[in-house]
């Protein structure tokens, strides 16, 4: 999984699709993008304008039953209908604890285990004691190589059956319905359907007013084994045990099972229907999501759930901020204006050149970060990878860039809730706890109109994430200005040595770059006021 930081901008989606493709492209690793938050209007428009498909969204790395239960072609299912000999050959040959069963209209309704299974000696004792068995006849001649020497053998045969030698021809009083009889007894049941054991089709078998007649060569003892596997999976099903629901976590899971002697459980959705089956083998092989994280490193802005992944590789241009690790890593942080330059350089260095529609994304990601090559945080490796992209993805720089900006900067009729948090980076320095989130405008007057209904939404962003501090950077980038606006601790607004030019907005002149302006500023300031 390659993936970006929560509430993404430009350059963490382009690069999570980036850094995905050259992974397949350069070591064959079957790498997939994924997103951490919702798209910004500006990235919209750039996935759309290069025809390339939005990420999937996670929002979580907890493992869940679905990320490893068994599931699709590997799924066996039986229904109540198929027998117990079909049953029993699947979970005998594959060494299975269990399978699930489906009943009327494909909803769940148990299993049939081993242990069930273990049982059939006693139903086999008790075949002979019930008044309506149900038997899968037609399947049950075919097992026992039977011939049909008189009448038509039925699909499903229901009613009581007698064994020679294992029980008298009646049940209850009643004359059976079906007879298995040994073809040198001499013995003529009155029943409707007879199987003759130890005796072929070419016999003559004297079996009274039978209207059916069924001949094999095998022993009685043999017929009636055959009889029960024979008898459908209804009266076998086990019904009463612990189903897990997809969503539900795996170490909640695991909890739980600790609990039980089953070899394994069902999954099944809010409907009924069966999703899939979990077994302790399951939970005994990794199934720990495999990460890379592009454009960012500190925990508190990767999606949820991070803690409890494997990460195994990080493509950053900012500052250090991640936990420790507890194998080697990939870990490649450059001062750059952009992830995706180390991505395109990446590319350079391995000698190939990614698809057009790839050098498309890279382009745009640069061009968004560093503000169209404008931001401090611009470096000579921006400008040659900005360029090298743009002509690989047939694009003008300046054009392009304005475009781009163009499509994000509509302000105007954004939902405040929106604005606040499409972008939003929370930081922790020294104790505190800082919330940073920026947009770009064309001009300040959109930003003017909504700025009340943004402040009150900054302050809901601030409680929420228990932030000491949050601010929304509104940066001009016409005039490579920013307005601070911002909510929190007095004392660290009181601090705050830029002009103010408003309740809690404060004009930034030259400041573009929330990383390598805004972040070391408010870093500076943390510190001294803690000095």
């Amino acid at each position: 999984m390659v993936i970006g930081h929560k509430n993404p901008d430009t350059d963490s989606i382009c690069s999570a699709i980036a850094y995905a493709q050259f992974k397949r492209d350069v070591a064959g690793v079957a790498a997939v993008p994924y997103r951490a938050g919702n798209l910004n209007p500006q990235t919209s428009f750039v996935l759309e304008h290069f025809g390339v498909a939005v990420p999937e969204l996670v929002t979580t790395l907890q493992p869940r039953l679905s990320d490893i239960m068994i599931q699709g072609a590997d799924l066996l299912v039986l229904t109540e209908d198929d027998t117990v000999g079909a049953a029993r050959e699947i979970i005998t040959q594959r060494r299975f604890a269990f399978l699930p069963v489906a009943g009327e209209g494909g909803k769940y309704v148990g299993k049939i285990s081993a242990l069930r299974l273990a049982g059939l000696l006693q139903d086999l004792a008790e075949l002979g004691g019930k008044p309506d068995t149900v038997i899968r006849f037609k399947s049950f001649v075919g097992s026992i190589g039977g011939t049909v020497l008189r009448g038509e053998a039925p699909d499903v045969f229901t009613g009581s059956v007698s064994l020679q030698g294992f029980g008298p021809v009646s049940c209850g009083g009643a004359v059976s319905r079906l007879a298995v009889v040994s073809g040198s007894s001499g013995m003529v049941p009155d029943a409707e359907f007879v199987v003759v054991c130890g005796t072929d089709s070419e016999r003559e078998v004297s079996t009274g007013s039978a209207s059916c007649v069924v001949t094999t060569p095998l022993s009685p003892l043999e017929v009636a084994t055959r009889l029960c596997l024979a008898m459908p999976l209804h009266d076998f099903v086990e019904r009463q045990y612990p189903t897990f629901k997809p969503h539900e976590l795996v170490r909640d899971v695991q909890k739980e099972i600790r609990k039980s002697n089953e070899g394994g459980f069902s999954v099944v959705d809010d409907d009924g229907f069966l999703c899939g089956i979990v077994t302790r083998l399951s939970f005994l092989t990794p199934w720990k999501f495999r990460v890379a994280l592009v454009d960012h490193n500190e925990l508190s802005q990767c999606v949820d759930g991070m803690e409890e992944a494997e990460v195994e590789e990080i493509i950053d241009h900012h500052r250090l901020g991640y936990r420790g690790t507890d194998q080697p890593i990939t870990f490649i942080n450059k001062v750059v204006g952009c992830t995706a330059t180390i991505i395109a350089e990446l590319y350079q260095n391995a000698g190939k050149q990614p698809p057009a529609p790839i050098a498309g994304l890279m382009l745009a990601a640069i061009l968004s970060d560093t503000v169209i090559l404008q931001s401090p945080t611009t470096t000579p490796l921006d400008h040659r990878m900005a360029e090298w992209l743009a002509g690989l993805a047939g694009e003008d720089l300046k054009s392009f860039g304005a475009k781009m900006f163009a499509a994000g900067c509509a302000a105007e009729g954004m939902d405040p809730q929106v604005v606040v948090r499409q972008d939003l980076k929370i930081y922790e320095e020294g104790g505190w706890k800082l919330g940073v989130s920026q947009m770009e405008t064309v001009g300040f007057d959109a930003f003017k109109q909504v700025r009340d209904a943004l402040a009150s939404e900054l302050e809901s962003a601030r409680a929420e994430a228990g932030c000491h501090f949050n601010c929304l950077m509104v940066t001009d980038i016409t005039s490579s200005t920013s307005l601070l606006l911002c909510t929190g601790e007095p004392k660290i607004l009181d601090a705050i040595t830029y002009p103010r030019v408003g309740d809690a907005l404060f004009e930034m002149s030259g400041v573009l770059s929330r990383k390598k302006q805004m972040m070391p500023y408010l870093t500076d300031l943390i510190r001294q006021l803690q000095g």
